[in-house]
C-alpha cells in the first residue's frame, strides 16, 4: 500500500510541476518529465493491480485471527506423506483420500495459498493415526495447515529459559571458527600472489569476509530468553533456496515436533522421522527461529 501511494503521489507531483513549469521547460526537459510520469504511472498501475487481489485474502486472514473463521479437522490413519502434487505445499494421504495443505511462512497465506515455495524433500511417519487442523481462507485454494497431531506429539517438551553465558560463548566460538576458516581459505590465493599480483585481490576479499563473519553477533545481545524443544521428529521438510543474483543454493530444514513445525538452519544431514532430537532457538519474529544448538 505504501509503495502504491508513494508512486501515485510522485506521479501527481510530476504532473503539477509539469503544468506549472511547462512553458519554462525546453524540449529535452519536457521529454524527460513525460518519460518520468509514464514510468511512475506504469509502476503505480502494476503494483495497484497486485494490491487489488489481496483484500479478499486479507479479510479472510483477519477473520481467522479474530476467531471468526472455523477450522476443519481431518483425522485418520496416515498412509503417505510428501510434497504437494498441484500446489507448492505438502500432501497427506489417508488411503485413497488426498489432503493438500499450505504451510505458513513458505506459502503465501496472506494472498494466495497456491503460490510460494515448494519443498524439495518431504518425509514423515506413516501408518499412524494423525489429526490435521486446517484453516480454509479461500474456497478454491488449499487450506493452511495449523497443526498436525501424531500419537507421540503429547510427549514432546517445550521450555523457555534465560540465555546463559555459555550460550553466548558457544555462539561467539562459532563466529570465530567462521573467521578462521575464511582466513585459512585466503592463504591459497595469497601464496599464488607471490608469483602473480591478481590473486592478492582475491586473498584480500576473503580476508575482509573473514573479518565480517567474525564480528560479534547481535542475536544474543537483544534476546533474554531461549526456547528449548525436545521430542520425536514427526515430519522433515527440506526447502532448496537460491541466493539472489547468485548460484549458491542453501538447504533449509523444517521439522515437526509435537505437532508444530520448526524451521532449523544448520549444516548437518537430514534427520529422519522417528528420531528423538533436542534443540534450542531464539525467536526472530518474521525471520523465524534462529538455531542455537541442535
Amino acid at each position: 500500500v505504501f509503495v502504491v501511494l508513494l508512486l501515485a503521489l510522485s506521479v501527481l507531483t510530476f504532473v503539477v510541476l509539469g503544468l506549472s513549469e511547462w512553458r519554462a521547460l525546453d524540449v529535452g526537459g519536457g521529454a524527460v518529465l513525460l518519460a518520468g510520469i509514464a514510468v511512475m504511472g506504469a509502476l503505480a498501475v502494476f503494483f495497484g493491480r497486485k494490491l487489488l487481489r489481496i483484500p479478499r485474502s486479507w479479510r479472510s486472514l483477519d477473520r481467522a485471527l479474530k476467531g471468526r473463521l472455523a477450522k476443519q479437522i481431518v483425522s485418520g490413519r496416515l498412509t503417505s506423506f510428501g510434497p504437494g502434487f498441484s500446489t507448492p505445499g505438502v500432501c497427506y494421504g489417508f488411503g485413497e483420500q488426498r489432503v493438500e495443505a499450505a504451510l505458513p511462512f513458505w506459502n503465501e497465506i496472506a494472498s494466495d495459498t497456491r503460490s510460494g515455495h515448494g519443498p524439495a524433500t518431504a518425509v514423515g511417519l506413516t501408518d499412524l493415526p494423525v489429526r490435521l487442523h486446517l484453516l480454509t481462507l479461500q474456497p478454491d485454494s488449499p487450506p493452511v495447515l495449523l497443526r498436525a497431531e501424531y500419537p507421540m506429539s503429547a510427549e514432546s517438551l517445550v521450555a523457555v529459559e534465560e540465555i546463559s553465558d555459555a550460550d553466548r560463548a558457544a555462539v561467539r566460538r562459532e563466529e570465530l571458527d567462521a573467521r578462521k576458516f575464511m582466513l585459512i581459505f585466503a592463504l591459497v590465493p595469497l601464496v599464488g600472489g607471490l608469483f602473480l599480483p591478481p590473486p592478492l585481490f582475491v586473498a584480500a576479499i576473503f580476508a575482509i569476509l573473514g573479518m565480517l563473519f567474525g564480528m560479534r553477533s547481535r542475536k544474543l545481545q537483544r534476546g533474554l530468553y531461549k526456547h528449548g524443544v525436545r521430542g520425536v521428529v514427526e515430519e522433515a521438510v527440506v526447502y532448496r533456496l537460491r541466493s539472489p543474483n547468485s548460484s549458491i543454493v542453501s538447504l533449509v530444514h523444517n521439522y515437526r515436533i509435537g505437532g508444530v513445525m520448526y524451521r532449523v538452519e544448520y549444516l548437518g544431514d537430514l534427520v529422519e522421522p522417528g528420531r528423538r532430537v533436542e534443540f534450542e532457538f531464539l525467536d526472530a519474529g518474521l525471520n523465524g527461529p534462529t538455531a542455537l544448538v541442535f
